[in-house]
């Protein structure tokens, strides 16, 4: 990617204890305006990782309620760019979404962009199942994650249920980034046990009177 123009986005890992997947991701964005680590309190290599690489390193610290992670770098920090890219740890692009990342904010058609992804598992490549992606490339200013509120409830610090909002038209990025997480079964398991937990703890406050569900969104600002 050297030698090769600079994609005027600013790209937010949000990261904790991370050491096995960071270096793969920062590597490959080289080409990026603006990278940026935002960490939990990290207790491996994660934060002399990113600095190794560059980047900018933010802490976060979560108070247990709203903003969580993406929302409060959002809210709380300048961006350098007008676009801004999340990418978790363990997703890779290259040059072809590079490429294909810099012609979208060249045609200005729209305020966000639905990424698709290529999932890996323990080393081998997923075929089959339900694609993945995200509406995770938007304007500066022109979305926010959904607020959902939380008060300690949640061991998540991070946007993981919600989905951003955008306030206007949604386009799409066929060029693929690549899902790969390298902390191994264990790290797997305990994650999607975090998800679960979450959505138990959700469902059974929505029964008990809540009326804001959460759903897979458009994108689209009602």
């Amino acid at each position: 990617m050297s030698g090769a123009p600079t994609i005027p986005i600013s790209v937010v890992v949000p990261v904790k204890n991370e050491e096995a997947n960071l270096a793969r991701c920062l590597e490959q964005l080289g080409r990026f305006a603006e990278v940026i680590v935002v960490d939990s309190g990290s207790s491996d290599h994660t934060p002399e990782i990113a600095r190794q690489f560059g980047a900018r390193l933010i802490e976060f610290n979560w108070n247990g309620k709203y903003p969580k992670k993406r929302n409060w770098t959002l809210l709380n920090h300048k961006l350098a760019c007008d676009w801004v890219l999340f990418l978790d740890a363990d997703e890779i692009v290259d040059e072809a979404f590079c490429v294909a990342a810099q012609d979208a904010l060249r045609s200005a058609d729209h305020e966000g962009y639905w990424l698709n992804y290529s999932n890996w598992f323990l080393g081998r490549p997923l075929r089959h199942g339900l694609p993945q992606r995200k509406l995770a490339l938007f304007r500066v200013g022109k979305g926010l994650y959904e607020r959902i509120e939380e008060d300690h409830w949640s061991a998540l610090d991070m946007e993981i249920h919600e989905h951003p909002i955008i306030d206007g038209s949604v386009g799409e990025i066929e060029a693929r980034i690549e899902h790969n997480d390298e902390r191994g079964m264990v790290k797997f398991i305990d994650r999607h046990r975090d998800y679960a937990l979450w959505e138990a703890r959700r469902f059974e406050l929505l029964r008990c009177g809540g009326s804001d569900v959460t759903t897979r969104r458009t994108g689209r600002k009602r």
